[in-house]
């Protein structure tokens, strides 16, 4: 991968992927509401690694999505 390349990924990166940190306010959830929702498979990991202490990515635009189709209590 040359340098370009390697820039424009990162940069994709960047604007596509969020950890829970942010994940939790573009799906207007809790950090406890959106943890269950990854739980209960309603929200999936883009990207996940780790074993002891997973680090987990969400896509964006999984996220704005499952944040316009949720259930309104």
């Amino acid at each position: 991968m040359n340098k370009e390349e390697y820039e424009k990924y990162q940069k994709w990166c960047q604007e596509n992927l969020v950890m829970a940190a942010e994940g939790h306010k573009i799906t207007g959830q809790s950090v406890i509401g959106f943890n269950q929702s990854v739980t209960l498979g309603k929200i999936k990991p883009f990207l996940e690694f780790g074993e002891a202490r997973k680090t987990r990515l969400y896509l964006r635009s999984d996220l704005e999505e499952y944040a316009k189709n949720k259930r309104v209590r």
